[in-house]
């Protein structure tokens, strides 16, 4: 049985005054929507003695004298956010100089990598720990923390117990907004994976430009350039190999990559012959699709540049688990299957709805497009489902602030009508699931994606208690 562990509740140094106490270091970070110079008074009154702001910042002659009376100091600095990443680290003894962290980036696939390169290095009997997506874990332990990458005072204070528990590795998904953002700043890492480049977060981005140019900033922070290992066959990844001199390949169609892979599809997996520095070796995956093969290569380059011995590794993939929320499978009692997937862009759409395809001759999939998020992607969703699908169920997927109705308006605008084309749209959620069962048949697959293992649907600012796998349930063998 796993513990679960959280993080103490006072930082030394931090960027929120949840996280204040006595002697705490308070870095007022200047944010799109709320100033942490706004919160200074609160963690005056919670105990803190330092106060970190920007250089340029408006700090009012009552504020000042506030600060005075708190007996605490005022530094004003030209980064709050580098700084906070940078005193947080100091503050615990930099603890990421005592661990080999190992950076997985891409647009998709980072979860799914991280997670198997936790279990391979797990089952080896390292000790390892876990920062991504969709769990926290130090060893087997789970650990709460929010976001992929999590702020740096969080990050910090998660790395100091990874050393005070003993840990060699850790495992950690870099996004592209940590990058941005300097979640990671003063990290140095052992060896890094770089999946793909595809269209997503232009929410937080101008431009794929601008979002490809964050993704470059983690190479970098790798140690050693030969130790960061990027999808050759992947056109941003081809760019970043031409870029930055030294970094190590990986490819299913070049052999002369570093590491180069190829496949033989088997119904319940994949058959993967692997070549790297004159080793060659046969590894049977249990996950399906092409995508998953592309993630293994990254692993075993990863594992490669931490000295593992990958003939030993590979063994450990005949107990790989399913990544929660990850092409998460379901034999039904009509004899159809249905897959709970977290795909929410063109590029992880295209992946999992192809493999799908393959797989049946009656695709039926149920999905919708988030709100307060990049409506470009929208259409493109909307033109990959029905090339994929027989039968296509457009619904809600958490609106947010925008009209559901509106949403799928924009979704519909990828659509060509035929007279072939079966489409439905249902924005109740429940019913369109529901009505995705209702409509299969014997060997139907029905997808359901989006959410994977997130259990919410947020309308407006509530967050609703929302379980696919509870409105599936009644139509799943029992067994299951």
């Amino acid at each position: 049985m796993h513990n679960a562990i959280q993080l103490p509740s006072i930082y030394p140094v931090t960027g929120h005054t949840d996280f204040v106490g006595a002697g705490s270091t308070f870095v007022a970070i200047p944010g799109a929507k709320l100033n942490g110079l706004d919160f200074i008074p609160l963690a005056l009154q919670k105990g803190a003695k330092k106060i970190v702001v920007q250089q340029d910042a408006q700090i009012s002659a009552e504020l000042k004298l506030l600060i005075l009376k708190h007996q605490a100091e005022l530094e004003y600095v030209s980064d709050c956010r580098k700084a906070l990443a940078i005193l947080s680290a100091e503050a615990l003894n930099f603890p990421a100089k005592k661990l080999k962290i190992v950076a997985v980036t891409g647009t998709k696939g980072k979860t799914s990598t991280a997670y198997m390169a936790y279990h391979m290095l797990h089952s080896l009997g390292k000790k390892v720990a876990l920062i991504s997506t969709v769990e926290k874990r130090i060893g087997a332990d789970l650990v709460t923390v929010s976001l992929t990458t999590p702020l740096p005072d969080q990050m910090q204070m998660f790395l100091d117990l990874c050393v005070k528990r003993g840990i060699e590795y850790v495992i950690m998904e870099v996004s592209a907004q940590a990058l941005t953002l300097q979640r990671v700043e003063g990290i140095e890492f052992e060896a890094g994976v770089f999946t793909n480049f595809s269209h997503e977060h232009l929410e937080f981005y101008k431009d794929l430009s601008e979002y490809f140019d964050a993704k470059k900033l983690l190479i970098p922070k790798i140690k050693d350039a030969k130790n960061m290992f990027i999808n050759l066959d992947d056109a941003h990844g081809a760019r970043l190999l031409k870029e930055f001199a030294g970094c190590s390949s990986f490819s299913l169609h070049e052999k002369n990559a570093t590491l180069y892979g190829c496949m033989h599809q088997k119904p319940d997996g994949n058959f993967v012959h692997v070549k790297i520095d004159q080793q060659i070796f046969e590894i049977f995956l249990p996950l399906l699709g092409i995508f998953n093969v592309y993630n293994l290569l990254g692993v075993l380059g990863m594992l490669y540049a931490l000295g593992i011995d990958l003939k030993t590794a590979m063994w450990s993939l005949k107990d790989l688990p399913h990544v929660p929320g990850r092409m998460e499978q379901y034999h039904l009692k009509n004899g159809a299957r249905c897959f709970i997937d977290y795909a929410h862009n063109p590029s992880s759409f295209e992946a999992v709805l192809s493999t799908l395809r393959s797989m049946t001759t009656h695709l039926i999939v149920v999905f919708g497009a988030a709100g307060n998020r990049d409506k470009q992607k929208r259409p493109l969703m909307g033109a990959i489902a029905q090339k994929y699908c027989d039968v296509v169920i457009l619904t809600s997927d958490n609106p947010r602030d925008e009209s559901p109705i509106q949403i799928a308006q924009e979704v519909e605008v990828g659509f060509t009508v035929t007279p072939a084309f079966e489409f439905y749209k249902e924005l109740n959620r429940v019913s369109a699931i529901e009505l995705g069962y209702a409509l299969s048949k014997p060997g139907s697959i029905v997808a359901i994606l989006g959410k994977g293992r997130d259990e919410y649907q947020i309308v407006g600012a509530l967050t609703f208690p929302f379980k696919e796998r509870a409105i599936i349930r009644p139509f799943v063998i029992e067994h299951e």
